[in-house]
């Protein structure tokens, strides 16, 4: 089901099936990308893990649980948990389906609110568990690129950290997880001028990001920027000749290729105490 929320020059609409974003049209102009045989998904969370478990598999408690590439909940159906004037807010809770995948009992509600020239996301995961329970959580939003289409190419657009930064990409394997003995070093990095070589295996994955916040814009520094918190790695990702980039900031990453595979520890992982809450998101902030 789709629910659409207007507010001032700003409209957005969203798909129960995972909370999912799909459009962001300001002034008539829609800046998410299109569904297409590239990908067919827009903007999924990644929860209760991001990226791909070694085999699909992993141990919680001596006990084996399977969950494919970025968790279930992408594909969960959520429901409408609140709404104003400028907002709107979702739910998703453990079942017996999730329970199969991952033994731990919590509700993850999601919000967008609209705010003048930037749609603000909120993921909250609450602990509902008599015990804590582990996650990973991520976003993954796609954005039309090049914005203006038939004037302009993907190579024409660049993102800009907020920070110099310095970090070394782990290779990504054939089976999806990470390889952090084989790096592609980045230094001194304020810019990357995107351009489709970088994507030929994978994403480029940035551990640790300092910056919170890029710009991905355009030669003449029109396009979006981009801010998150609670999230403190950082991918970007496309295909070949995709007409989309996506900017993906993550609390964990993929396992890497010789992990153990204990769930609890995985890198970046939460541990959420009982009762409790774990707050994240990001802001899409138009530059125009």
């Amino acid at each position: 089901m789709l629910y659409s929320k207007k507010y001032k020059d700003i409209e957005i609409v969203i798909n129960t099936r995972g909370a999912e974003q799909e459009s962001l049209i300001y002034k008539g102009f829609d800046y998410m990308r299109k569904r297409d045989d590239f990908w067919n998904r827009k903007a999924p969370v990644l929860f209760p893990i991001v990226g791909k478990l070694r085999d699909l598999k992993t141990y919680i408690d001596s006990n084996v649980y399977m969950m494919n590439q970025h968790g279930f909940a992408r594909d969960k159906e959520f429901t409408l948990f609140n709404e104003d004037e400028n907002s709107i807010e979702f739910v998703s809770k453990y079942d017996e389906e999730t329970l199969k995948m991952y033994p731990y009992k919590f509700n993850l509600f999601i919000k967008y609110e609209i705010k003048d020239m930037e749609v603000n996301v909120y993921y909250n995961v609450k602990n509902v568990d008599d015990n804590p329970i582990f996650f990973n959580i991520g976003a993954h939003p796609g954005f039309k690129l090049p914005l203006n289409e038939g004037n302009e190419t993907f190579e024409d657009y660049s993102i800009i950290f907020e920070e110099e930064e310095n970090f070394d990409a782990p290779s990504v394997e054939s089976n999806g997880t990470l390889n952090f003995d084989i790096t592609t070093p980045f230094r001194n990095i304020k810019k990357i001028d995107l351009n489709y070589k970088y994507f030929v295996i994978d994403a480029i994955v940035l551990p640790h990001l300092k910056s919170r916040y890029v710009d991905l814009v355009n030669k003449d520094n029109k396009g979006i920027r981009f801010s998150f918190y609670g999230l403190n790695s950082f991918a970007i990702w496309t295909r070949p000749n995709a007409p989309f980039v996506c900017l993906e900031p993550w609390q964990g990453y993929a396992d890497k290729y010789n992990s153990d595979y204990n769930f609890k520890n995985k890198d970046d992982i939460v541990k959420l105490d009982k009762n409790d809450e774990y707050k994240a998101g990001y802001s899409i902030h138009i530059l125009n």
